[in-house]
């Protein structure tokens, strides 16, 4: 298999030190005399868009997320509307197969909830059948006229979270349950054209934890587009009706479809925010840290309440998911909605994933791991968005 994978590969990546560029990355100095994460050494490209890429749209478009299949290769998921992977023996040794292992629908009906289609998050118990939940996107402005006058993205932008699955150890994903029945999270509110962007966004990885599956979403609601970060859970990943959002109650909440479930209450289908003063809207990444004895989450934010407000990729410590520590700044970057000049070099979608996790999912970090983003050299206005990693350490 790992001899098969390698051959079929199309290009063969050794992670080296990129190049810098006129405003790179800040490391921020630690605060305090707590347990803190440190970033170390230099930033180094994982996947170059102008060397690496199979086509113009081939660059990581969410958080990057990895598992091990079943003869122990490693996966690196390089999500975007049409999803590839890079595959090798380890994560510094990863080839770039240009096989699409899953399309987007493109479906126009909002209510089927299968439009443009990102992969999110995947979890694997045995490294052949892969669960996966995917960030979905109906975008009006791509339907026509009708579903969107203004023929504005944002404007027309309606979110969702549904379910996939491979069988085959991540080569190919499938939709095993047919739209609409799919849907994992929705906002209770129908797609309106020329309303705003409104949905559940952007599932962070997935971590198991006393016998419970969690992801983090990022919810924004009608009228005013407020956000939060939701926390969800269910026991059976095959399973998309069974994910149940935190409310303060417990996790009883339950998603609806608002196409279809009419009868259920608007108010009790929202799912509540988690910790909104002390992470914001920090969805990203979460694992557990085998030296700290916490789960350590990471994420894109400011602090208003910091002298200066740094904006960048911040962290923050937690012992159960759902109580968290208030949020510490960890590199400084500029961030797409932060600069004039859209053509600038600009950073998203941070996640830690440390190469030593004895888990399949790289669920776990320890004393040193890597922070992966996307840098977009040519701003959002261009194409060339390259992966990049840099390391960074457990001070205890």
């Amino acid at each position: 298999m790992k001899k098969l994978l390698l051959a079929m590969a199309a290009i063969l990546v050794t992670v080296q030190v990129s190049h810098p560029d006129q405003h790179p990355p800040r490391l921020v100095s630690p605060e305090g005399d707590g347990p803190h994460l440190r970033v170390v050494g230099e930033v180094e490209t994982v996947f170059d868009w102008s060397k690496d890429s199979c086509g113009p749209g081939h660059f990581a478009d969410l958080p990057v997320r990895a598992f091990r299949d079943a003869d122990d290769v490693v996966h690196l998921i390089i999500s975007h509307t049409e999803t590839r992977r890079m595959s090798g023996p380890d994560l510094s040794r990863l080839s770039v197969p240009c096989d699409v292992i899953m399309r987007s629908t493109q479906d126009p009906d909002p209510a089927r909830f299968a439009f443009k289609e990102w992969i999110g998050a995947v979890y694997s118990e045995d490294g052949k059948t892969v669960h996966a939940l995917v960030h979905n996107e109906f975008q009006g402005n791509a339907v026509g006229q009708a579903a969107c006058t203004s023929r504005d993205y944002f404007k027309c932008w309606y979110n969702s979270v549904t379910y996939t699955r491979s069988t085959d150890g991540g080569a190919t994903f499938t939709r095993p349950i047919t739209p609409p029945d799919h849907l994992v999270a929705s906002i209770p509110h129908r797609y309106q054209p020329d309303a705003g962007i409104f949905g559940v966004f952007s599932p962070s990885n997935i971590i198991a934890h006393d016998g419970q599956y969690y992801a983090y979403v990022k919810a924004q609601v009608p009228p005013d587009g407020a956000q939060h970060v939701c926390l969800i859970r269910t026991d059976q990943l095959d399973d998309p009706r069974a994910w149940r959002f935190r409310s303060v109650l417990g996790f009883d909440g339950q998603f609806i479809d608002p196409f279809r479930d009419t009868e259920a209450s608007t108010f009790l289908a929202q799912c509540d925010p988690i910790s909104l003063p002390e992470i914001a809207q920090m969805y990203e990444s979460i694992t557990w840290n085998t030296v700290l004895k916490k789960f350590v989450l990471v994420g894109t934010s400011s602090d208003p309440r910091r002298e200066p407000n740094l904006f960048g990729f911040y962290y923050a410590f937690s012992d159960d998911l759902v109580t968290w520590e208030h949020r510490k700044p960890l590199l400084e970057v500029r961030l797409p909605w932060r600069v004039s000049d859209p053509n600038v070099p600009v950073y998203m979608y941070p996640t830690l994933i440390d190469a030593d996790s004895p888990s399949r999912n790289f669920e776990t970090t320890g004393a040193s791991m890597h922070l992966y983003f996307t840098r977009l050299n040519t701003g959002q206005s261009g194409l060339d968005r390259d992966l990049v990693r840099v390391r960074v350490d457990v001070v205890p």
